[in-house]
Protein backbone atom coordinates (compact mmCIF):
# COMPACT_ATOMS: atom_id res chain seq x y z
CA UNK A 1 0.00 0.00 0.00
CA UNK A 2 1.53 2.80 -1.07
CA UNK A 3 -1.21 6.31 0.50
CA UNK A 4 -4.17 4.61 1.50
CA UNK A 5 -7.56 5.15 0.72
CA UNK A 6 -10.96 4.63 2.40
CA UNK A 7 -14.11 3.45 1.28
CA UNK A 8 -17.76 4.55 2.40
CA UNK A 9 -20.37 2.66 1.57
CA UNK A 10 -23.72 4.91 1.63
CA UNK A 11 -27.01 3.19 1.75
CA UNK A 12 -30.33 5.15 0.98
CA UNK A 13 -33.72 4.68 0.04
CA UNK A 14 -33.21 5.79 -3.69
CA UNK A 15 -29.70 5.45 -4.30
CA UNK A 16 -26.42 3.12 -3.55
CA UNK A 17 -23.29 4.75 -3.69
CA UNK A 18 -19.13 3.16 -3.07
CA UNK A 19 -16.91 6.05 -2.98
CA UNK A 20 -13.43 6.07 -2.41
CA UNK A 21 -11.38 8.90 -0.50
CA UNK A 22 -7.91 9.51 0.11
CA UNK A 23 -5.83 10.50 3.22
CA UNK A 24 -6.91 14.44 3.06
CA UNK A 25 -10.67 13.51 2.15
CA UNK A 26 -11.01 14.13 -1.41
CA UNK A 27 -13.25 12.33 -3.61
CA UNK A 28 -11.25 9.93 -5.51
CA UNK A 29 -13.80 7.42 -7.24
CA UNK A 30 -17.59 6.82 -6.72
CA UNK A 31 -20.12 3.88 -8.28
CA UNK A 32 -23.87 4.75 -7.67
CA UNK A 33 -26.30 2.50 -8.51
CA UNK A 34 -30.39 2.67 -7.78
CA UNK A 35 -31.74 1.16 -4.96
CA UNK A 36 -35.81 0.14 -4.84
CA UNK A 37 -37.91 0.80 -2.55
CA UNK A 38 -40.41 -2.63 -2.13
CA UNK A 39 -44.23 -1.54 -1.56
CA UNK A 40 -46.30 -4.38 -0.50
CA UNK A 41 -50.31 -4.08 -1.12
CA UNK A 42 -50.63 -3.87 2.92
CA UNK A 43 -48.19 -0.92 3.06
CA UNK A 44 -44.89 -2.57 4.10
CA UNK A 45 -42.01 -0.93 2.97
CA UNK A 46 -38.76 -2.42 2.43
CA UNK A 47 -35.69 -3.58 1.08
CA UNK A 48 -34.67 -6.75 -0.57
CA UNK A 49 -31.40 -7.24 1.11
CA UNK A 50 -30.21 -10.14 -0.25
CA UNK A 51 -30.40 -8.41 -4.23
CA UNK A 52 -28.92 -5.15 -2.29
CA UNK A 53 -25.59 -7.38 -1.33
CA UNK A 54 -25.29 -8.46 -4.87
CA UNK A 55 -25.48 -5.19 -6.47
CA UNK A 56 -23.17 -3.62 -3.74
CA UNK A 57 -20.80 -6.31 -4.28
CA UNK A 58 -20.56 -4.93 -7.72
CA UNK A 59 -20.18 -1.47 -7.01
CA UNK A 60 -17.23 -2.49 -4.75
CA UNK A 61 -16.00 -4.25 -6.87
CA UNK A 62 -16.16 -1.56 -9.82
CA UNK A 63 -14.86 1.05 -7.48
CA UNK A 64 -11.82 -0.28 -6.25
CA UNK A 65 -10.77 -1.32 -10.04
CA UNK A 66 -7.27 0.17 -9.89
CA UNK A 67 -6.89 0.93 -6.15
CA UNK A 68 -7.33 -2.63 -4.82
CA UNK A 69 -4.00 -2.84 -3.13
CA UNK A 70 -4.41 0.52 -1.47
CA UNK A 71 -8.09 0.16 0.09
CA UNK A 72 -7.64 0.14 3.77
CA UNK A 73 -10.77 0.16 4.99
CA UNK A 74 -14.73 -0.07 4.53
CA UNK A 75 -17.33 1.43 6.08
CA UNK A 76 -20.83 2.08 6.31
CA UNK A 77 -23.63 4.88 6.70
CA UNK A 78 -27.29 3.69 6.09
CA UNK A 79 -31.14 5.02 5.84
CA UNK A 80 -32.11 4.45 9.85
CA UNK A 81 -33.66 2.21 11.34
CA UNK A 82 -33.54 -0.51 8.72
CA UNK A 83 -34.51 -3.41 10.62
CA UNK A 84 -33.55 -6.70 9.77
CA UNK A 85 -33.90 -10.51 11.02
CA UNK A 86 -31.35 -13.47 10.41
CA UNK A 87 -31.01 -17.08 10.94
CA UNK A 88 -27.66 -18.66 12.67
CA UNK A 89 -26.09 -18.37 9.07
CA UNK A 90 -26.53 -14.54 9.28
CA UNK A 91 -28.97 -14.93 6.40
CA UNK A 92 -32.33 -12.43 5.96
CA UNK A 93 -35.25 -14.28 6.81
CA UNK A 94 -37.05 -11.43 5.85
CA UNK A 95 -36.48 -8.20 3.74
CA UNK A 96 -34.83 -5.29 5.39
CA UNK A 97 -38.02 -3.10 7.15
CA UNK A 98 -37.36 0.62 6.28
CA UNK A 99 -38.11 3.45 8.81
CA UNK A 100 -40.78 4.25 6.95
CA UNK A 101 -42.96 1.22 7.02
CA UNK A 102 -45.59 1.51 9.78
CA UNK A 103 -46.76 -2.14 10.70
CA UNK A 104 -46.11 -2.22 14.17
CA UNK A 105 -47.65 1.35 15.33
CA UNK A 106 -50.50 -0.62 17.21
CA UNK A 107 -47.92 -2.48 18.86
CA UNK A 108 -45.78 0.82 19.58
CA UNK A 109 -49.03 1.79 21.16
CA UNK A 110 -49.47 -1.27 23.06
CA UNK A 111 -45.57 -1.06 24.52
CA UNK A 112 -45.93 2.06 25.40
CA UNK A 113 -49.24 1.96 27.45
CA UNK A 114 -47.03 -0.98 29.42
CA UNK A 115 -44.04 1.19 30.29
CA UNK A 116 -46.75 3.72 31.56
CA UNK A 117 -47.28 5.97 28.88
CA UNK A 118 -45.75 8.19 25.98
CA UNK A 119 -44.32 11.03 28.52
CA UNK A 120 -42.55 7.45 30.91
CA UNK A 121 -41.27 5.99 27.09
CA UNK A 122 -39.23 9.40 26.30
CA UNK A 123 -37.84 9.51 30.35
CA UNK A 124 -36.34 6.39 29.23
CA UNK A 125 -35.89 6.14 26.03
CA UNK A 126 -34.85 10.24 24.99
CA UNK A 127 -37.60 9.53 21.79
CA UNK A 128 -41.05 9.94 21.17
CA UNK A 129 -42.87 6.72 20.50
CA UNK A 130 -43.44 5.59 16.77
CA UNK A 131 -42.60 2.83 14.43
CA UNK A 132 -39.10 4.78 13.17
CA UNK A 133 -37.96 5.03 16.88
CA UNK A 134 -39.63 1.75 18.24
CA UNK A 135 -38.02 -1.35 16.24
CA UNK A 136 -38.46 -3.33 19.53
CA UNK A 137 -42.32 -3.25 18.15
CA UNK A 138 -40.54 -4.54 14.89
CA UNK A 139 -39.51 -7.87 16.93
CA UNK A 140 -43.17 -8.55 18.64
CA UNK A 141 -44.46 -7.56 14.75
CA UNK A 142 -42.57 -10.67 13.62
CA UNK A 143 -43.15 -13.16 16.75
CA UNK A 144 -47.10 -12.22 16.82
CA UNK A 145 -47.73 -12.81 12.76
CA UNK A 146 -44.41 -14.35 11.08
CA UNK A 147 -44.80 -17.44 13.64
CA UNK A 148 -42.56 -19.68 11.11
CA UNK A 149 -40.05 -17.16 10.40
CA UNK A 150 -39.74 -16.17 14.36
CA UNK A 151 -38.75 -19.95 14.87
CA UNK A 152 -35.33 -19.55 12.76
CA UNK A 153 -34.91 -15.81 13.87
CA UNK A 154 -31.33 -16.22 15.31
CA UNK A 155 -30.08 -12.54 15.46
CA UNK A 156 -32.34 -8.86 15.22
CA UNK A 157 -29.63 -6.46 13.00
CA UNK A 158 -29.67 -3.21 11.53
CA UNK A 159 -29.00 -2.93 7.78
CA UNK A 160 -25.22 -1.82 8.23
CA UNK A 161 -24.72 -4.47 10.84
CA UNK A 162 -25.94 -6.95 8.35
CA UNK A 163 -23.31 -5.69 5.95
CA UNK A 164 -20.49 -5.25 8.28
CA UNK A 165 -21.49 -8.89 9.60
CA UNK A 166 -21.24 -9.91 5.63
CA UNK A 167 -17.91 -8.39 5.14
CA UNK A 168 -16.26 -9.64 8.69
CA UNK A 169 -18.61 -12.50 9.89
CA UNK A 170 -19.11 -10.61 13.15
CA UNK A 171 -22.03 -8.77 14.05
CA UNK A 172 -22.77 -5.97 15.65
CA UNK A 173 -24.65 -2.61 16.34
CA UNK A 174 -23.65 1.19 16.50
CA UNK A 175 -25.36 3.34 19.13
CA UNK A 176 -26.26 5.88 16.14
CA UNK A 177 -29.01 3.90 14.56
CA UNK A 178 -29.67 1.70 18.39
CA UNK A 179 -30.75 4.80 19.45
CA UNK A 180 -34.27 4.71 17.88
CA UNK A 181 -34.66 0.98 19.03
CA UNK A 182 -36.76 1.59 21.94
CA UNK A 183 -34.08 -0.50 23.44
CA UNK A 184 -31.51 1.85 24.46
CA UNK A 185 -31.66 4.70 26.89
CA UNK A 186 -29.50 7.11 24.66
CA UNK A 187 -27.79 9.09 27.45
CA UNK A 188 -26.36 5.78 27.97
CA UNK A 189 -25.95 4.77 24.38
CA UNK A 190 -22.87 2.23 24.79
CA UNK A 191 -25.19 -0.71 25.69
CA UNK A 192 -28.88 -2.73 25.64
CA UNK A 193 -30.96 -1.16 28.83
CA UNK A 194 -32.16 -4.63 30.61
CA UNK A 195 -35.28 -2.67 32.22
CA UNK A 196 -36.69 -1.81 28.54
CA UNK A 197 -35.38 -5.76 27.35
CA UNK A 198 -37.55 -6.99 30.19
CA UNK A 199 -40.38 -4.59 29.86
CA UNK A 200 -40.57 -6.00 26.10
CA UNK A 201 -39.88 -9.39 27.03
CA UNK A 202 -36.84 -9.34 24.10
CA UNK A 203 -33.92 -11.96 25.28
CA UNK A 204 -30.66 -9.83 25.16
CA UNK A 205 -29.18 -12.83 23.34
CA UNK A 206 -31.06 -11.77 20.33
CA UNK A 207 -28.91 -8.57 19.98
CA UNK A 208 -25.37 -7.70 18.45
CA UNK A 209 -23.42 -6.07 20.80
CA UNK A 210 -23.24 -2.54 20.57
CA UNK A 211 -19.95 -0.72 19.19
CA UNK A 212 -18.22 3.13 18.57
CA UNK A 213 -19.22 3.66 15.05
CA UNK A 214 -15.45 4.19 14.10
CA UNK A 215 -13.94 0.87 15.34
CA UNK A 216 -13.07 -2.19 13.89
CA UNK A 217 -15.48 -5.01 13.73
CA UNK A 218 -12.92 -6.94 12.17
CA UNK A 219 -11.24 -7.85 8.47
CA UNK A 220 -12.22 -9.08 5.11
CA UNK A 221 -13.31 -12.93 5.47
CA UNK A 222 -11.32 -15.07 2.99
CA UNK A 223 -14.14 -15.36 1.11
CA UNK A 224 -15.39 -11.21 0.63
CA UNK A 225 -11.58 -11.02 0.14
CA UNK A 226 -11.74 -13.38 -3.45
CA UNK A 227 -15.41 -11.98 -4.39
CA UNK A 228 -13.98 -8.10 -4.04
CA UNK A 229 -10.57 -8.11 -5.15
CA UNK A 230 -9.70 -6.76 -1.51
CA UNK A 231 -6.38 -7.69 0.94
CA UNK A 232 -7.59 -9.31 3.70
CA UNK A 233 -6.06 -6.86 6.08
CA UNK A 234 -8.94 -4.09 4.78
CA UNK A 235 -10.56 -2.83 8.03
CA UNK A 236 -14.44 -2.85 8.21
CA UNK A 237 -16.25 -0.41 10.51
CA UNK A 238 -20.02 -0.94 11.05
CA UNK A 239 -20.42 2.80 10.68
CA UNK A 240 -23.59 5.04 11.54
CA UNK A 241 -26.75 6.30 10.44
CA UNK A 242 -26.32 8.66 6.77
CA UNK A 243 -27.47 11.44 9.12
CA UNK A 244 -24.51 10.89 11.94
CA UNK A 245 -22.15 10.24 8.98
CA UNK A 246 -23.17 13.00 7.41
CA UNK A 247 -23.24 15.27 10.82
CA UNK A 248 -19.16 13.82 11.32
CA UNK A 249 -18.60 14.68 7.98
CA UNK A 250 -19.19 18.06 7.71
CA UNK A 251 -17.38 18.57 11.09
CA UNK A 252 -21.02 19.38 13.51
CA UNK A 253 -19.05 18.56 16.72
CA UNK A 254 -19.99 21.21 18.94
CA UNK A 255 -23.12 22.57 20.89
CA UNK A 256 -25.59 24.62 18.14
CA UNK A 257 -23.31 23.60 14.97
CA UNK A 258 -26.44 22.79 12.41
CA UNK A 259 -27.40 21.15 9.34
CA UNK A 260 -29.70 20.25 6.70
CA UNK A 261 -30.16 17.39 4.81
CA UNK A 262 -32.17 17.22 1.66
CA UNK A 263 -33.01 13.99 0.57
CA UNK A 264 -35.83 11.67 0.48
CA UNK A 265 -36.83 13.07 4.22
CA UNK A 266 -35.79 16.12 5.44
CA UNK A 267 -33.37 16.71 8.29
CA UNK A 268 -32.28 19.69 10.14
CA UNK A 269 -29.40 18.56 12.54
CA UNK A 270 -28.38 20.49 15.94
CA UNK A 271 -25.19 19.56 17.91
CA UNK A 272 -25.72 18.83 21.65
CA UNK A 273 -23.34 18.27 24.32
CA UNK A 274 -25.41 17.18 26.78
CA UNK A 275 -28.45 15.02 26.66
CA UNK A 276 -30.64 17.49 26.90
CA UNK A 277 -33.55 16.48 24.34
CA UNK A 278 -36.73 18.31 22.94
CA UNK A 279 -39.58 15.43 22.24
CA UNK A 280 -39.99 17.71 18.74
CA UNK A 281 -37.01 16.31 17.56
CA UNK A 282 -35.87 12.54 17.02
CA UNK A 283 -32.45 12.18 19.33
CA UNK A 284 -29.56 9.58 19.33
CA UNK A 285 -26.10 9.71 20.11
CA UNK A 286 -23.30 11.16 18.03
CA UNK A 287 -20.88 8.95 16.61
CA UNK A 288 -18.67 10.71 18.92
CA UNK A 289 -18.79 9.64 22.66
CA UNK A 290 -19.79 12.59 24.64
CA UNK A 291 -21.80 14.04 21.75
CA UNK A 292 -25.41 13.71 20.36
CA UNK A 293 -27.84 14.81 17.81
CA UNK A 294 -31.08 15.98 17.90
CA UNK A 295 -32.87 15.32 14.30
CA UNK A 296 -35.74 17.64 13.15
CA UNK A 297 -36.73 14.70 10.53
CA UNK A 298 -39.64 14.92 8.71
CA UNK A 299 -40.68 11.73 6.55
CA UNK A 300 -41.37 12.54 2.90
CA UNK A 301 -40.42 16.37 2.27
CA UNK A 302 -38.71 15.36 -0.62
CA UNK A 303 -40.79 11.94 -1.53
CA UNK A 304 -43.29 14.52 -2.30
CA UNK A 305 -41.51 16.42 -5.16
CA UNK A 306 -41.07 12.40 -6.46
CA UNK A 307 -44.87 11.92 -6.16
CA UNK A 308 -45.84 15.27 -7.80
CA UNK A 309 -43.29 14.05 -10.48
CA UNK A 310 -44.49 9.94 -10.59
CA UNK A 311 -48.29 10.46 -9.45
CA UNK A 312 -49.72 13.70 -10.10
CA UNK A 313 -48.02 15.79 -12.74
CA UNK A 314 -46.77 12.76 -14.81
CA UNK A 315 -46.15 15.39 -17.83
CA UNK A 316 -43.63 16.88 -15.83
CA UNK A 317 -40.68 13.79 -15.94
CA UNK A 318 -38.27 14.89 -14.12
CA UNK A 319 -37.22 17.54 -11.17
CA UNK A 320 -35.98 19.83 -13.18
CA UNK A 321 -39.26 20.16 -15.18
CA UNK A 322 -41.17 20.21 -11.62
CA UNK A 323 -38.78 23.33 -10.68
CA UNK A 324 -38.92 25.32 -13.43
CA UNK A 325 -42.83 24.63 -12.87
CA UNK A 326 -42.41 25.95 -9.13
CA UNK A 327 -40.65 28.84 -10.54
CA UNK A 328 -43.71 30.02 -12.48
CA UNK A 329 -45.43 30.38 -9.05
CA UNK A 330 -44.65 33.49 -6.56
CA UNK A 331 -43.40 33.32 -3.28
CA UNK A 332 -46.60 31.88 -1.05
CA UNK A 333 -47.47 30.05 -4.11
CA UNK A 334 -50.54 31.99 -4.40
CA UNK A 335 -52.06 31.50 -1.04
CA UNK A 336 -51.53 27.81 -1.43
CA UNK A 337 -50.29 25.75 1.53
CA UNK A 338 -49.75 22.26 1.37
CA UNK A 339 -48.81 19.65 4.68
CA UNK A 340 -46.87 17.40 3.78
CA UNK A 341 -47.22 14.63 6.08
CA UNK A 342 -47.60 11.79 3.07
CA UNK A 343 -46.84 8.55 5.02
CA UNK A 344 -47.38 9.18 8.66
CA UNK A 345 -44.97 12.23 10.05
CA UNK A 346 -42.52 11.82 12.64
CA UNK A 347 -41.02 15.66 13.70
CA UNK A 348 -42.69 17.59 15.01
CA UNK A 349 -45.68 15.51 15.72
CA UNK A 350 -44.60 11.94 15.50
CA UNK A 351 -48.16 10.50 14.08
CA UNK A 352 -48.31 7.58 11.26
CA UNK A 353 -52.14 8.27 10.78
CA UNK A 354 -51.80 11.92 9.72
CA UNK A 355 -52.03 12.73 6.47
CA UNK A 356 -51.08 15.49 3.46
CA UNK A 357 -53.62 18.44 2.93
CA UNK A 358 -53.22 20.99 0.39
CA UNK A 359 -55.14 24.28 1.89
CA UNK A 360 -56.34 27.52 -0.13
CA UNK A 361 -56.96 26.13 -3.22
CA UNK A 362 -59.12 28.66 -5.63
CA UNK A 363 -60.58 28.83 -9.15
CA UNK A 364 -57.51 30.59 -10.30
CA UNK A 365 -55.13 28.04 -8.33
CA UNK A 366 -52.52 26.85 -11.10
CA UNK A 367 -50.50 23.64 -11.17
CA UNK A 368 -47.59 25.97 -10.84
CA UNK A 369 -48.50 26.98 -7.50
CA UNK A 370 -49.12 23.37 -6.20
CA UNK A 371 -45.47 22.48 -7.31
CA UNK A 372 -44.07 25.64 -5.49
CA UNK A 373 -46.57 25.01 -2.19
CA UNK A 374 -45.17 21.36 -2.23
CA UNK A 375 -41.60 22.80 -2.08
CA UNK A 376 -42.27 25.34 -0.09
CA UNK A 377 -43.77 22.85 2.60
CA UNK A 378 -40.91 21.81 3.38
CA UNK A 379 -38.94 24.80 4.26
CA UNK A 380 -41.83 25.57 6.51
CA UNK A 381 -41.03 22.36 8.49
CA UNK A 382 -37.75 23.10 8.75
CA UNK A 383 -38.67 26.59 9.99
CA UNK A 384 -40.72 25.14 12.45
CA UNK A 385 -38.05 22.90 14.07
CA UNK A 386 -35.76 25.88 13.89
CA UNK A 387 -37.81 27.80 16.10
CA UNK A 388 -38.51 24.81 18.43
CA UNK A 389 -34.81 24.28 18.97
CA UNK A 390 -33.30 28.13 19.02
CA UNK A 391 -35.85 28.05 21.61
CA UNK A 392 -34.67 24.83 23.77
CA UNK A 393 -30.87 25.37 22.86
CA UNK A 394 -30.38 28.55 21.96
CA UNK A 395 -29.31 28.21 19.01
CA UNK A 396 -28.19 31.10 16.52
CA UNK A 397 -26.33 30.33 13.46
CA UNK A 398 -25.16 32.75 10.94
CA UNK A 399 -25.93 30.10 8.22
CA UNK A 400 -26.92 26.60 7.56
CA UNK A 401 -24.92 23.98 5.77
CA UNK A 402 -26.82 22.06 3.09
CA UNK A 403 -26.47 18.38 2.00
CA UNK A 404 -28.07 16.03 -0.17
CA UNK A 405 -29.74 15.38 -3.56
CA UNK A 406 -32.08 18.46 -3.30
CA UNK A 407 -29.24 20.70 -1.84
CA UNK A 408 -28.53 21.46 -5.75
CA UNK A 409 -31.95 22.99 -6.26
CA UNK A 410 -31.96 26.81 -6.16
CA UNK A 411 -35.85 27.29 -5.56
CA UNK A 412 -35.44 25.55 -2.77
CA UNK A 413 -32.66 26.97 -1.04
CA UNK A 414 -34.01 30.49 -2.11
CA UNK A 415 -37.42 29.93 -0.01
CA UNK A 416 -35.29 28.91 2.89
CA UNK A 417 -33.20 31.70 2.79
CA UNK A 418 -35.92 34.27 2.56
CA UNK A 419 -37.76 32.39 5.39
CA UNK A 420 -35.30 31.98 7.83
CA UNK A 421 -33.41 35.52 7.20
CA UNK A 422 -30.03 34.06 6.99
CA UNK A 423 -28.09 32.29 4.00
CA UNK A 424 -27.91 28.44 3.03
CA UNK A 425 -24.92 27.22 2.30
CA UNK A 426 -24.19 23.66 -0.05
CA UNK A 427 -21.12 22.32 1.09
CA UNK A 428 -18.88 21.14 -1.70
CA UNK A 429 -19.81 17.51 -0.37
CA UNK A 430 -22.41 15.82 -2.55
CA UNK A 431 -21.96 12.03 -0.64
CA UNK A 432 -21.13 13.71 2.90
CA UNK A 433 -22.92 10.28 4.52
CA UNK A 434 -20.05 8.28 2.17
CA UNK A 435 -17.43 10.68 3.07
CA UNK A 436 -18.63 10.64 6.82
CA UNK A 437 -18.37 6.78 6.80
CA UNK A 438 -15.14 6.77 4.70
CA UNK A 439 -13.48 8.59 7.60
CA UNK A 440 -15.37 6.53 10.25
CA UNK A 441 -13.45 3.43 8.38
CA UNK A 442 -10.11 5.86 8.27
CA UNK A 443 -9.96 5.58 11.98
CA UNK A 444 -11.01 2.60 12.28
CA UNK A 445 -8.27 1.06 9.91
CA UNK A 446 -5.45 3.34 12.17
CA UNK A 447 -4.74 5.80 9.76
CA UNK A 448 -6.40 8.52 10.99
CA UNK A 449 -7.76 9.49 14.96
CA UNK A 450 -10.83 11.86 15.32
CA UNK A 451 -8.41 15.08 16.14
CA UNK A 452 -6.78 14.45 12.47
CA UNK A 453 -9.56 13.22 10.64
CA UNK A 454 -10.39 15.67 7.73
CA UNK A 455 -13.91 17.09 6.89
CA UNK A 456 -15.44 18.29 4.10
CA UNK A 457 -15.87 22.35 4.92
CA UNK A 458 -15.48 23.63 1.58
CA UNK A 459 -18.66 25.85 0.53
CA UNK A 460 -19.99 25.16 -3.25
CA UNK A 461 -23.03 27.54 -3.50
CA UNK A 462 -24.35 30.29 -1.23
CA UNK A 463 -28.14 31.91 -1.35
CA UNK A 464 -28.71 34.91 0.81
CA UNK A 465 -32.46 35.83 1.68
CA UNK A 466 -34.12 38.38 -0.38
CA UNK A 467 -35.90 40.42 2.13
CA UNK A 468 -39.01 41.29 -0.17
CA UNK A 469 -40.21 38.00 0.23
CA UNK A 470 -40.13 37.29 3.86
CA UNK A 471 -43.70 38.91 4.64
CA UNK A 472 -45.22 36.45 2.36
CA UNK A 473 -43.21 33.17 3.85
CA UNK A 474 -44.07 34.12 7.36
CA UNK A 475 -47.82 34.76 6.93
CA UNK A 476 -48.10 31.50 4.95
CA UNK A 477 -46.01 29.95 7.62
CA UNK A 478 -48.71 30.88 10.49
CA UNK A 479 -51.33 28.89 8.55
CA UNK A 480 -48.78 25.41 7.93
CA UNK A 481 -48.25 25.83 11.40
CA UNK A 482 -51.99 25.46 12.61
CA UNK A 483 -52.49 23.39 9.73
CA UNK A 484 -52.10 19.87 11.73
CA UNK A 485 -53.54 21.34 15.17
CA UNK A 486 -56.67 22.24 13.06
CA UNK A 487 -57.60 18.93 11.00
CA UNK A 488 -55.95 16.34 13.92
CA UNK A 489 -59.16 15.12 15.02
CA UNK A 490 -60.32 14.78 11.02
CA UNK A 491 -57.10 13.15 10.46
CA UNK A 492 -57.78 10.13 12.85
CA UNK A 493 -61.97 9.98 12.05
CA UNK A 494 -62.26 6.27 10.55
CA UNK A 495 -61.08 6.64 7.54
CA UNK A 496 -62.32 3.12 6.21
CA UNK A 497 -64.11 4.59 3.35
CA UNK A 498 -60.91 6.34 1.73
CA UNK A 499 -59.03 2.75 2.01
CA UNK A 500 -61.77 1.40 0.20
CA UNK A 501 -62.07 3.91 -2.33
CA UNK A 502 -57.95 3.15 -2.89
CA UNK A 503 -58.77 -0.44 -3.37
Amino acid sequence: MQTPVYMGIDIGTSKIKACLFDHEGRLVKQVIEDSVIMKSDDGHLELDAMNLFDTLIALVRIASRGYESDIASISFSVTSPTVMFLDDELTPLLPAILYLDNRSTEIVSRYVEKIGGKDEYFRRTGNNPSSSTCSAALIEWVRENEPKVWEKVHKFAYLNSYLAAKFTGNLFADPTVASYSGMVDIRKPKDWDDSLLEAFGIDRDLLPPIITPYESVGTLTPEMALITGLNSNVAVAVGSADTAASSFGLGITKQGDVFESLGTSGVFTICLDEPVFDKAFMNRSHVIPGLWLAHGAMSTTGAAINWLINDVFTELTCVEEIEQAGWTSIPGANGVVFLPYLSGERSPVFDSNTCGVFFGLGLKTRKADLVRAVYESSAYGMYQLYNIAKERWNIDPESVKCVGGASSSELALSIRADLFGIPFNTVEAPNSSAFGAAMLGAIASGHHTLESVPTCSNLMHEVVPVEINESQYRCNYEIYRELYPALDKLMHKDRLCMKMAVQ
